[in-house]
């Protein structure tokens, strides 16, 4: 296909800029068109304005960095939009499960009762939208608070997909009052955010561990203490574990997330082979076992995700479980130490 001069010029600075490309030239539109037939491009938002970027390129972006190119764009064709969501919480590096971006943004509305425009737009009514939004420097796009997008992000998604968002906001500096005053503001349920308010810990190292107690406290398991600093009583190693519980009769329990990127990512393993890695962690359960614990139990993302193998492990490591997975509740539920 012959070079379109504007709709590359449009590309590049597009690309240049971090974000998808568009047009309002009717002529550069059905450039962009034919050549998203022909896979070139991908249309990327179906909205007003249509967005588009190069296949391999956009093939190679995370999810959350699609979601800030489809806002970014959309925050130059509409600078008065103020974006959360998702897109804020991207915005502000809060942890979160890549598995909850679909490419559709939400923003901020204070038209009560304003129709979406289609599936990729979603609005939410907020009616201090402009004048409690947050201009970003790193993105250029307006936000909306800190403690407004988490509470969205509560109300859109469950709980334990809920937690590391809360996490890590608290992590950055969110409060508990500015969470229950903006909660005031948007006329949220209260109750999901009750619940996570008691059980965020700004302790947790990532958004995978956030996410596994989010599970685990789902399932009606005793939320665990989180981060626990453990020397071993033989060599004098240092370790923090992940998740610890400490049962009646003084029995310890530890459980170890393991991520794949742990055994994968050379920023992690240090370049180091899988087998050396495999020696380190058995090296580090004796050392943990040696300090005390009487069961270490390792898991991974999928386990969590897929709920019944964690369940299964914690059971047979005799964690205690309050409820059921069928009877899932609040009732009996405690919130952990935050030590």
């Amino acid at each position: 296909m012959k070079t379109h001069k504007a709709v590359a010029s449009l590309l590049q600075q597009a690309r240049s800029e971090q974000r998808c490309a568009y047009s309002r030239v009717p002529a550069e539109q059905l450039a962009m068109q034919r050549r998203a037939k022909t896979g070139e491009l991908i249309h990327v938002y179906r909205g007003v304005p249509s967005l588009y970027a190069p296949s391999g390129y956009w093939n190679d972006l995370t999810p959350p960095e699609r979601t800030l190119h489809i806002a970014k764009a959309l925050g130059l064709a509409h600078p008065q939009w103020v974006f959360g969501g998702l897109a804020a919480a991207s915005a502000y590096g809060f942890e979160h499960q890549w598995c909850l971006h679909d490419d559709s943004v939400s923003i901020m509305t204070a038209n009560h009762g304003s129709r979406q425009q289609h599936h990729q737009l979603k609005r939410v009514y907020m009616p201090d939208a402009q004048s409690t939004a947050f201009k970003d420097p790193s993105t250029g796009l307006l936000l909306a608070s800190p403690a407004h997008t988490v509470i969205e992000c509560a109300r859109a998604y469950g709980f334990r997909f809920a937690l590391p968002i809360f996490d890590s906001a608290f992590a950055k500096g969110l409060t508990v009052e500015q969470v229950t005053t903006a909660c005031g503001r948007m006329r949220a349920d209260v109750l999901p955010i009750l619940k996570l308010l008691r059980h965020v810990n700004p302790k947790s190292e990532n958004g995978g561990e956030s996410f596994a107690r989010g599970t685990m406290i789902e399932e009606g398991f005793t939320p665990p203490r989180i981060q626990v600093p453990v020397r071993d009583p033989q060599t004098g190693a240092d370790y923090r574990v992940d998740f610890v519980w400490r049962l009646d009769g003084g029995r310890v329990v530890v459980a170890e997330y393991d991520g794949t990127r742990k055994y994968v990512d050379p920023a992690m393993t240090g370049n180091r082979g899988i087998q050396e890695m495999i020696a380190k962690e058995r090296e580090r359960d004796a050392g943990l076992q040696r300090a005390g614990a009487a069961e270490v139990v390792h898991f991974t993302y999928e386990d969590a995700m897929e709920r019944t193998p964690l369940t299964m492990k914690l059971l047979r490591a005799g964690i205690p479980q309050t409820v059921n997975r069928k009877g899932r509740s609040d009732e009996g539920e405690t919130s952990h130490p935050v030590s």
